[in-house]
This record gives structure tokens, C-alpha cells and sequence, in this order.
């Protein structure tokens, strides 16, 4: 608790730093580090630009919507008897090799979207029902976004590293 008498961006600081330490482990996690110590308004719920506003999800989405077609596309394409059908319908573009290195590639950028839309709306949520609450949305909500999104790399690289 005595990293919370300080400024109201310490502990931000603090996870934006142990997200740094977990690097090696989890390499994907860079980018929440970087937004967390690089911009703390990010999780301010009163400001226009953080991650709470109705554009930022609409952003969002629009991301998560794309990469789950493609997620779906490569899937199809990875698939022994769907490859063929893929394969001529992005003329050639697309081989069953292809299509299997980008599905798994995929993977991280999708659960990173998804993860951040969903605590976006969470957060959301919390604000249309009146929670003032500050440590809320500058602690708890960046904090389950971390454990989430390292969860799901962690899964994924155990599943895919065994």
C-alpha cells in the first residue's frame, strides 16, 4: 500500500515496469509497458482520450473485427480440406504454409485487441453506473489487463512450445 501515497501514476509505473521485467518470458507484452508509462492519461476516466472513451472502442473494434477475419480466413487456409478453396480464392496469395504461419501469428494481436476492448467496455460500464472510484480504472482495470493479456500469451506459448 505505500506505493499508493505517492502520485497517482506510481503504480502505473511500477506495473509499466514489471511488465518490462517479464519481457524475456512474455515478449509480446512490450507494447502495454510502453502505453503504460509512456502516456498516463490513458487510464484517466475523465479524460477524452483514454482508453474508457466511446472512440477508442469504436477503434477498437474496427481492429479486433479485422484481425478476427483474418483469424478466421488463415484458419480456413490452414485447414487440410479447406486450403485448396482458400488458395484459389486469394489467387495463390495464400498456400495451406502460409496461411498456418499467420493464423499463429495472429494470435497475439488478437488477444491483445480483445483483451483491451473488453476491459475498454468494462470500464465503460463502470462509468455509465457512476463509479468514482479512481484506483478503479487507474489500477484495477490496467492491472487485470496485464494479467489477462499475459495469461493468453503464456497459454499460447505453452500450448505451442510443448
Amino acid at each position: 500500500m505505500l506505493m499508493l501515497r505517492g502520485s497517482s501514476t506510481s503504480l502505473l509505473v511500477w506495473l509499466a515496469s514489471l511488465v518490462v521485467t517479464l519481457l524475456p518470458l512474455f515478449p509480446q507484452a512490450w507494447v502495454i509497458g510502453v502505453m503504460m508509462a509512456g502516456y498516463p492519461k490513458a487510464f484517466n476516466p475523465t479524460s477524452r482520450t483514454s482508453i474508457y472513451s466511446p472512440e477508442f472502442r469504436r477503434k477498437t473494434s474496427v481492429v479486433l473485427l479485422v484481425l478476427a477475419i483474418l483469424e478466421g480466413l488463415t484458419g480456413f487456409g490452414a485447414g487440410p480440406q479447406t486450403s485448396s478453396f482458400v488458395t484459389e480464392l486469394t489467387l495463390g496469395l495464400l498456400t495451406r504454409g502460409i496461411s498456418l504461419e499467420l493464423h499463429l501469428a495472429l494470435i497475439a494481436p488478437l488477444a491483445l485487441f480483445f483483451v483491451i476492448h473488453t476491459v475498454s467496455g468494462l470500464g465503460s460500464l463502470f462509468i455509465l453506473k457512476g463509479v468514482k472510484r479512481n484506483w478503479i480504472y487507474q489500477y484495477l482495470l490496467p492491472g487485470t489487463w496485464i494479467g489477462l493479456y499475459l495469461l493468453t500469451v503464456y497459454l499460447d506459448l505453452n500450448y505451442f512450445l510443448s
